[in-house]
């Protein structure tokens, strides 16, 4: 659990990070930056406080799951990465598999953007930025469940 726990903070830093700071093609997407935004004199909205928490109530499940071993904290935390890996696979990963339309295809490709897999045809590669944010919330999920187990597995043994 300790590792998932970690894995959840790094997805929740970087998430922060790249909503809040410009890395030039790396997160260039269409909407500024929130710290941007702020600058701009734009005040803090209840949609930017519902996405930050959204993004950090994973970490925080997870954290206290495995602070105390509770398995209660750790499916909760679940239903959040499953709500946000559901969005992902929509999102990017089924036009990457199975092509897009070309109106999608324009409108992804109106900046520049760090591609790690290749586009081919109507399949258009996820951002390197979306890339990331799938290793780590796969990775945090798969060390999640493999944790709960080993948790379930001493519990009997007791």
């Amino acid at each position: 659990m300790r590792l998932s726990a970690w894995l959840h903070w790094a997805l929740a830093a970087y998430l922060w990070l790249v909503s809040c700071v410009s890395l030039g093609n790396w997160n260039a997407q269409a909407e500024p930056h929130f710290i941007a935004l702020l600058r701009a004199g734009h005040k803090l909205e209840l949609g930017d406080v519902g996405f930050f928490a959204f993004v950090t109530l994973p970490a925080i499940l997870f954290w206290i799951a495995y602070r105390r071993r509770s398995l209660w904290f750790a499916l909760a935390a679940l239903s959040f990465d499953v709500v946000w890996l559901v969005m992902q696979v929509q999102s990017w990963w089924l036009p990457y598999l199975l092509g897009t339309t070309k109106a999608w295809q324009l409108a992804y490709a109106q900046g520049p953007t760090t591609k790690v897999l290749p586009s081919f045809g109507a399949h258009v590669a996820p951002d390197g930025m979306h890339f990331l944010i799938s290793v780590l919330l796969v990775a945090g999920m798969v060390t999640a469940v493999s944790g709960l187990r080993q948790m379930r597995g001493s519990k009997r043994s007791m």
